[in-house]
């Protein structure tokens, strides 16, 4: 096999032993349980709230649409509080339509709404909500803890956004919260990873296990405090989309390739489909990865 080939794996039942189960949160009427919302099937399939993300203090806040609420659990899954969600901030009146959660090193929740041409960015600091609009479609991929890194809906413009302001820039590079910049292109069957900090570029190759031959990507990325970039790669083969392919990559500060380890399977029925499985705890280097299971949320968390 070619350097810098790997083989991502076949999704797993259940994640690797080196991750850990941090807790389950359940589906339920009560406050202390997350909601479900009824799929476009109409009948009866029950989607989970759109994820969430830690909160610098260890504590996670959850986009609960289907309670109209930011539920907010403590760092071991028991409920903390709730804040619900003003009636003008859904769309109708009626619907909360906010994906993508992430909390910022100062404890800001944003999240984002796309609309035609526009974009608006949702923040809740200190219990009050706040809105940003862009004139612009705008899909955040990653932060640096204070401002956002992504795309635009064709993927092909590079952009940072400042939550707060709402000022969108183009940019070459993403940047970690440890201010090393790094940029990730995703093409079929490769991944190219830039460091120019460190004058490193990786050109990774996937073949798709068991079946063989290339696979199409799809990735999420985060990057903690030490500036390691976590990737979690979902994919497919290009002989049979039935088959649905895992993995989890580490890169290091300079460079350094970890093991391809296998990954569950992100998808259940309940998944809502945003690409916000994995994220880093604000202030740490500890990844977690959250799936929306039918029976409630799970965190599991790198040991």
């Amino acid at each position: 096999m070619p350097p810098g080939t790997y083989v991502l794996p076949v999704a797993a039942e259940t994640v690797p032993e080196s991750w850990t189960e941090v807790f389950l949160i359940p589906y339920g009427e009560t406050p202390e349980t997350l909601g479900t919302s009824l799929a476009g099937d109409g009948e009866g399939l029950q989607l989970g709230p759109d994820y969430g993300a830690q909160a610098p203090d260890g504590s996670w806040w959850f986009l609960d649409g289907a309670k109209q609420r930011m539920a907010h659990f403590g760092d071991d899954g028991a409920f903390v509080e709730a804040v619900e969600v003003p009636v003008d901030l859904l769309v109708d009146g009626l619907y909360f339509q906010f994906q993508l959660p992430r909390v910022l090193d100062d404890g800001t929740l944003v999240a984002n709404r796309l609309g035609i041409d526009t974009t608006t960015i949702l923040r809740l600091s200190e219990g009050a909500f706040e809105t940003t609009v862009l004139n612009r479609q705008f899909v955040p991929r990653t932060d640096d803890g204070a401002m956002l890194y992504g795309f635009d809906i064709e993927n092909t413009i590079s952009l940072e956004v400042d939550p707060a302001t709402g000022n969108a820039t183009e940019t070459e590079w993403f940047r970690t919260r440890s201010g090393s910049r790094f940029r990730i292109a995703a093409g079929p069957g490769v991944l190219t990873v830039s460091l120019p900090d460190v004058s490193v570029e990786h050109i990774l190759a996937f073949e798709a296990a068991e079946v063989g031959g290339s696979a199409f990507l799809s990735l999420e990325v985060a990057a903690g405090e030490d500036g390691t970039l976590h990737l979690f790669i979902i994919g497919f083969p290009e002989r049979d989309e039935s088959v649905q392919l895992a993995g989890y990559l580490t890169i290091g500060t300079d460079g350094a390739l970890g093991a391809l380890e296998p990954m569950r399977d992100p998808f259940t029925p309940s998944d809502p489909g945003s690409p916000a499985h994995l994220g880093v705890r604000p202030g740490s280097s500890t990844p977690w990865l959250m799936f929306i299971d039918e029976d409630g949320v799970r965190v599991f968390r790198r040991s």
